[in-house]
């Protein structure tokens, strides 16, 4: 049986690196066990520096011991398929055969996708999906929403590289080189066209000081390059909850309390989910275009005439095509994760088993994402960690500001090297083997 808490436990994480504070130890253990005053914005090192140290250390870590205590996205890893039961014996089996992944301490499936004979099918993620079209260089925003109209998350397209910032996206070349752009956003990463878009730094995008990677994944999809798919991170029906949203690059103007003037009606759709408007009834949809700039919605306003709020865009929701520009697709629930259902898994042993849908074919059949690590810090990776922190603060304070030379029986060289020893120790008892079967 697994152990999934200890008294010993390393609890006190609250993940910020800029503040010192990483997911096995913190600034504060770190000074502790060197015995010196509280790192901060104003010491050498800084508070951020050393959230730098931990940070590199924890990578260390998980290298040595061949297995993590943080969650950590394993993105598009393929599986060949066998049948371990025929389907039609598949019921009593409880499957008719499974995947074993490279990792274990699943925390969840972030996609699921099979080889069907002719595409690979989603199976596990709540999903949503953006197509863009070909005058996709109109598309203003897109906005992905948490259920119940919580937490919004605006990703702003920008056509200026001079002036692109780490929480927009580029859209000055091609589709294929904006859903990069839009996959980087959505997932935090540093982006892989930045040689074509200057980009320094990952990206980066919050809301309520909360990160859009924390509650979203991004991918493009295998069977359309100009297809993105965004997976919620939430639970089952809970990720089908969230909302999809685009705005467009639509200047407009209210004139009475059901027309509504825009610069290019031909850029929008009856039908349309029509909101960014002042004193405009929630969701207004559009009835009728009756010329190129005229167009009629389904509500009156709240209070008289309907204003345009300072924007030079109209928002339009889940389902609503815009001809030419792009089309979306709400996210879907398609998780039936039970012992029953089209599949259910292991998580402790990383192991996917298949019984109602499964993959036709056997070589590269099973694509997966998913977040694996364990949830519990045990003590002595803190313990390990917290010592190589420490190890490294000594071997970079070349000037002995920090760590000075007491006179006493242990110089500072020693003192680095039973830190590292002793930390090298710990992970070497810890360390999982790695067995390759043919």
């Amino acid at each position: 049986m697994a152990q999934t808490i200890s008294p010993s436990d390393f609890t006190e994480i609250n993940p910020d690196y800029s503040q010192g504070r990483g997911f096995y130890t913190n600034a504060t253990e770190v000074a502790n066990l060197l015995q010196v005053p509280a790192f901060s914005a104003s010491t050498y090192p800084t508070l951020a520096q050393i959230g730098s140290i931990i940070k590199r250390v924890e990578g260390i870590v998980d290298d040595k011991v061949k297995r993590s205590y943080r969650p950590i996205i394993t993105k598009d890893e393929y599986h060949n398929f066998e049948f371990s039961h025929l389907p039609h014996k598949a019921y009593y089996g409880g499957h008719v055969g499974f995947v074993q992944l490279s990792k274990m301490k699943v925390r969840k499936i972030v996609s699921l996708q099979l080889w069907q004979g002719s595409q690979y099918i989603e199976i596990a993620s709540a999903q949503a999906k953006i197509t863009l079209l070909d005058n996709f260089r109109d598309l203003n925003s897109i906005i992905l929403q948490l259920p119940n109209s919580g937490v919004s998350f605006e990703m702003i397209a920008e056509n200026d590289l001079t002036d692109l910032g780490n929480d927009e996206f580029n859209n000055t070349f091609g589709i294929k080189t904006t859903n990069e752009e839009i996959v980087s956003l959505v997932n935090e990463s540093f982006p892989s066209m930045s040689q074509f878009t200057g980009a320094t730094a990952p990206k980066s995008l919050t809301s309520n000081n909360l990160s859009i990677s924390d509650f979203f994944y991004a991918a493009k999809a295998k069977s359309n390059g100009k297809q993105i798919l965004f997976s919620s991170l939430l639970s089952g029906d809970d990720g089908g909850d969230c909302t999809i949203k685009a705005t467009i690059k639509q200047a407009c103007s209210g004139n009475d309390s059901v027309n509504l003037t825009v610069a290019d009606s031909s850029k929008l759709a009856v039908g349309m989910v029509v909101s960014g408007i002042s004193n405009l009834v929630s969701g207004s949809t559009i009835t009728s275009i009756t010329d190129s700039t005229t167009v009629v919605l389904s509500s009156a306003t709240t209070s008289g005439a309907f204003s345009v709020s300072g924007s030079n865009s109209l928002t339009f929701t889940t389902t609503s095509e815009i001809p030419t520009v792009c089309t979306l697709e709400a996210f879907t629930d398609k998780e039936d994760l039970r012992r029953l259902g089209d599949y259910w898994t292991i998580n402790e042993e990383g192991r996917i088993f298949f019984l109602k849908d499964y993959p036709y074919h056997r070589n590269n059949s099973v694509i997966v994402s998913y977040i694996a690590g364990n949830n519990r810090v045990p003590s002595a990776i803190h313990e390990a960690t917290t010592k190589l922190a420490a190890s490294e603060i000594i071997r970079h304070d070349d000037q002995s500001v920090l760590i000075t030379e007491s006179g006493g029986n242990i110089s500072t060289k020693e003192k680095y090297d039973i830190l590292r020893k002793e930390a090298m120790d710990i992970l070497k008892g810890k360390g999982d083997l790695v067995y390759f079967l043919d």
